[in-house]
């Protein structure tokens, strides 16, 4: 599993994820009828909702733009998506400036060729497992779970168990989902 130190994990207030390759497999599944096919982990999903409880802003970045990864961050409450952009670092460095953070606030987390710039410029700069060599070489912070496997809920751990806030959070986070789900009448909100 990941392991940060404390001051690294305490200085992190936002979270960018890369979509591809990290939130899902790289791989592309086409129906038959031509629609794009996307597979995210459910371990993943909580991890997210685990950070946002915990106070760190999530954002998707992606190169690519399928409406699938809306409808995603949406399950999530993801609002910051940003979809479209091959050049990553120009974006990381538009997010930080528009939640008043420095890059070294911030955590990336990548799989490929396109995440070298975010990793090495930002504060806490992840490959997942199954990353390509010159991403994994680029960076110290490896995930040992490949993307779309895990691997965003490992840095997420890694980051509230550094700082001393995972049991907390966990166990607040799903006694507020409890309560929700009582006042929904046992339904999802």
């Amino acid at each position: 599993m990941l392991s940060l130190d404390r001051q690294l994990a305490e200085k992190v207030r936002v979270l960018v994820l890369d979509v591809d390759g990290v939130l899902t497999r790289a791989q592309i599944v086409l129906g038959t009828e031509g629609e794009l096919l996307m597979e995210f982990s459910a371990r993943d999903g909580i991890g997210i909702k685990i950070a946002q409880h915990a106070g760190i802003e999530v954002t998707f970045l992606s190169a690519r733009a399928p409406a699938i990864v809306e409808r995603r961050a949406k399950m999530l409450g993801v609002t910051d998506v940003r979809l479209g952009h091959e050049r990553k670092l120009p974006i990381v460095r538009e997010i930080a400036g528009e939640r008043g953070v420095a890059l070294e606030n911030v955590a990336y987390v990548g799989d490929d060729l396109v995440d070298r710039e975010p990793v090495a410029s930002v504060g806490l700069g992840v490959a997942v497992g199954d990353a390509c060599r010159d991403l994994k070489e680029a960076t110290p912070f490896v995930t040992e779970a490949p993307g779309g496997g895990g691997a965003v809920r490992e840095v997420v751990e890694a980051i509230l168990r550094a700082r001393g806030e995972w049991s907390d959070t966990v166990d607040a986070y799903f006694e507020r989902l409890a309560e929700r789900r009582s006042r929904a009448g046992g339904r999802e909100e």
